[in-house]
């Protein structure tokens, strides 16, 4: 496993340095605004990195099947998508119309769809979703790929969740069960290390952000893989899938109610979303990140143990965990909306 790990991670790190002097000429430069609080103008490469460096271990390696050629021609696509973003500022209806085509033609290549949502009645009794499978696996990864991009608003955020998710997805035997998709998220943690590496760093001359290009990436990797993990591979239920990527959801779902309760268009950009809320209270960047992560990996801990322990309680301890969330967020909301 030792090569699969380090070609990636040195691979990833080879690509933000050639792709380092490219950013300008192409326009994938981050400059500081209202929304965007943060110094000097910064490369939007780390995404583009990680995928190049993932994409090219792939490769060195030759680990491809079916499914995992589907994910890396999708993932590309998704990848250009977030590119095109972070150049030209795309509508927010644009983003989601191609979405919805890239995320259709995937689950019907890849069959990799919710088809059961398990357990969820304190009975034996599988809830089989049949001609619902699609339309709803559809609107499940269009959600999670957006919930990451939402999240990405502060340093290493998004990098540290998709970590914790993929810690996850690893703590059951998907290496045994199917070890060419392990492989694969492998080779996107190792790639993440050095990127999450040059995203926290200080120093203007190394930084680099993840970018939509790189956001709408993680969250259509982990979408998938979340899926694939209790649909195909049934190493785990579906509620745990949701234990995976809490913080995302958590923060997704909670700003859509927010904005809808104001009165505002909950696909358009805005500065409410937890870190920012936190960031208002004066806490600083480093304490917002340890406790966004420590409370994103001490979620994930709680459904693995209910997983284990209380299967059928999984799914309502996340949905009651989620509504105590959202009336804390509804009573500390800030009284200024924030554009």
């Amino acid at each position: 496993m030792q090569s699969y790990f380090f070609i990636s991670f040195f691979s990833t790190i080879l690509f933000l340095i050639i792709l380092r002097p490219k950013a300008t000429q192409f326009n994938l430069i981050d400059v500081p605004s209202s929304r965007k609080k943060h110094e000097g103008y910064v490369p939007l490469i780390g995404g583009i990195s990680l995928f190049f460096g993932v994409l090219a271990s792939q490769i060195f390696l030759n680990e491809f099947n079916s499914i995992i050629s589907i994910i890396l021609i999708s993932s590309a696509l998704i990848l250009f998508l977030g590119i095109w973003d972070d150049i030209k500022n795309l509508r927010p209806k644009t983003k989601l119309f191609i979405q919805l085509i890239l995320v259709s033609s995937t689950i019907y290549l890849s069959g990799i769809k919710i088809e059961s949502l398990g357990q969820l009645f304190f009975s034996s009794y599988l809830i089989n979703l049949g001609v619902l499978s699609f339309p709803l696996t559809v609107i499940a990864v269009i959600c999670l790929t957006n919930a990451f991009n939402m999240i990405d608003g502060l340093d290493g955020q998004a990098i540290v969740l998709t970590i914790i998710a993929i810690i996850g997805l690893f703590s059951f035997d998907l290496h045994i069960i199917d070890p060419t998709f392990f492989i694969y998220l492998l080779t996107i943690l190792s790639g993440l290390i050095p990127v999450f590496f040059f995203n926290i760093i200080n120093n203007n001359r190394f930084k680099v952000f993840l970018g939509d290009a790189g956001s709408l990436f993680l969250g259509f990797t982990i979408s998938l893989a979340v899926i694939y993990g209790s649909q195909n591979a049934k190493i785990f239920s579906p509620s745990f899938s949701l234990w995976c990527v809490t913080i995302p959801l958590f923060d997704f779902f909670s700003v859509i109610i927010l904005r809808k309760i104001d009165n505002r268009s909950f696909i358009m950009a805005g500065r409410d979303h937890i870190h920012h809320l936190l960031e208002t209270y004066g806490f600083s960047k480093t304490f917002i990140l340890i406790l966004i992560s420590t409370s994103g990996l001490g979620m994930m801990l709680i459904g693995y143990y209910i997983e284990n322990n209380f299967p059928l309680l999984s799914f309502w301890a996340f949905i009651l965990l989620f509504l105590i969330y959202l009336l804390i967020r509804i009573y500390f909301k800030p009284k200024k909306n924030f554009i």
